[in-house]
């Protein structure tokens, strides 16, 4: 299993997608297990039938569609990767027809809700984490390009500054940064040094891990009574604040490092409080 995390690790996986791949994995050769009375250890053993009926039992065990295609997602890259690594004769997974699901647009944070975010860190007064959450909220970076990033990807300058960042698949883009974000790094930089290193550094002066960014806005979050604010939730909100905004999906799409317009276009779709919103137009009271 190390072997096959290590590959992930090298495809650029986040954190957070390797940890959930590991645990269906685990799900699947558990039920594997319950089902037909024999450890797993041929993986030729493993056929589109059983993957077949993993499926339905997700789906009576009322899992969510998401959930249930995550599911078939890993178990499908896993055996793509026994084969390669001639560990297995064929994927069982190819011909498994994913659960549909309704297609909705990203969880992201509303203009009073950021604002609430922020008023509960710079409540705090810790300048680092200013000019963290601010370059989350105006960047849309993932959070492994985040923990990635040293003071030398970074350029300042009066009237425009901006980050040259290695995002999935190695591929590198330049992202511009605000006057706010280029003032809220200024203000970390007096206090952090500009000397070379991780930009942002934790108490040890190492670089803050993808956990320690988890934790640290989900404090925040407590704070500001906020649910679901997480790395990745702050990232929709750039990207849909952009659509509001009246920009075109193509430098959207550059903005975020997306290589598929489609992946961008999830933000055209209106959300339940858009819907809301529109109907408000049309009350009488």
């Amino acid at each position: 299993m190390q072997s096959f995390i290590d590959y992930l690790k090298e495809s650029d996986a986040s954190p957070h997608t390797i940890k959930s791949y590991i645990s269906d994995l685990k799900k699947f050769m558990k039920w594997y297990v319950e089902t037909t009375g024999e450890e797993l250890k041929d993986f030729n053993a493993v056929g589109s039938l059983h993957v077949a009926e993993f499926k339905r039992y997700l789906i009576t065990r009322g899992q969510k569609p998401a959930t249930i295609n995550r599911a078939l997602a890993a178990l499908s890259v896993f055996f793509s990767w026994l084969t390669n690594q001639g560990l297995a004769d064929q994927n069982p997974v190819i011909g498994i027809i994913s659960v549909k699901q309704e297609r909705t647009s990203p969880k992201a944070l509303d203009r009073r809700e950021q604002m609430a975010l922020m008023k509960a860190v710079r409540s705090s007064g810790k300048v680092r984490d200013i000019a963290l959450v601010t370059l989350l909220l105006h960047t849309g970076l993932r959070i492994s390009e985040l923990c990635a990033l040293d003071v030398e990807d970074m350029v300042l300058r009066e009237r425009s500054g901006w980050l040259t960042v290695m995002g999935k698949g190695l591929k590198v883009r330049t992202v511009p940064l605000n006057a706010t974000v280029r003032n809220a790094l200024e203000a970390w930089l007096k206090v952090r040094g500009r000397a070379d290193g991780p930009l942002f550094t934790s108490q040890k002066k190492g670089g803050l891990t993808a956990r320690a960014v988890e934790y640290l806005l989900a404090k925040y979050a407590r704070l500001a009574r906020l649910e679901g604010v997480t790395p990745h939730s702050l990232r929709h909100t750039f990207c849909k604040s952009l659509i509001d905004a009246g920009e075109s999906i193509d430098r959207v799409a550059m903005l975020a490092g997306h290589s598929n317009l489609n992946t961008t276009s999830r933000y055209t779709r209106p959300t339940d409080k858009d819907l809301q919103n529109t109907v408000d137009k049309l009350a009488w009271e």
